[in-house]
């Protein structure tokens, strides 16, 4: 088998994460939804269940789902005194490992490259998104946090709709799109107005197929 090969299947099945759980000794922390807690130096975290989200001040830099990694590896000690701010969405269950801990397990299991090709796919994935929004409107930029938030968050509740998580609203885009709540608001409303997106209750159900072809 190809190495490319046997990666895909790691991936699709979380054999890594899953491993990590059943080996790996690490501390297991319970936040609550608004609750703000720092990334240390050198440690490495993996969500169990929930979302959270990077901030800097009252911005929404990134968000981050279960199964996925949060680290503040420094090779060359200096960061100095910056350290990564992140608030939980909803209730959120992770574990806290020791970096050096974490990388010496994964290199004995043979697990290294695989978890740090993982973590460059969605680096590079979110940095290409990144990239693009600086070039497009502001209207185009929230559509495109949401369709990344229904890609990630969404719940398929029928053929071709999804639901997203009630954390998702129309403060939460506009801080992950760096645009105000009436800019998000009147970008909601045009999805309302196009049938691409309902609302039940407090939740957004949404046609994905029709959010994702909008601008492309």
């Amino acid at each position: 088998m190809k190495y490319l090969d046997y990666y895909q299947i790691l991936k699709k099945d979380s054999f890594i994460e899953n491993i990590i759980r059943e080996q790996l000794t690490g501390q297991k922390k319970q936040i609550k939804p608004g609750e703000r807690i720092f990334l240390e130096k050198d440690r490495i975290l993996l969500i169990d269940r929930g979302a959270l989200v990077l901030c800097s001040g009252n911005t929404f830099l990134r968000s981050f789902k279960t199964n996925d990694y949060l680290h503040a590896i420094d090779p060359q000690k200096d960061q100095g005194d910056r350290k990564i701010l992140l608030e939980a969405m909803e209730h959120t269950i992770l574990r806290e490992y020791c970096a050096q801990e974490f990388l010496q397990f994964l290199e004995q299991k043979q697990l290294l490259s695989n978890f740090f090709l993982q973590e460059l796919e969605k680096a590079q994935k979110w940095s290409y998104m990144q990239a693009n929004r600086i070039i497009i409107s502001t209207e185009e930029r929230v559509i495109s946090v949401l369709q990344e938030l229904v890609e990630r968050f969404g719940k398929e509740v029928a053929h071709g709709k999804v639901i997203l998580p009630k954390w998702i609203k129309i403060v939460t885009l506009a801080k992950l799109s760096g645009c105000s709540r009436n800019m998000a608001s009147r970008s909601i409303q045009y999805l309302k107005k196009q049938g691409i997106l309902t609302q039940e209750k407090s939740l957004w159900e949404i046609n994905e197929k029709a959010l994702a072809n909008l601008y492309y």
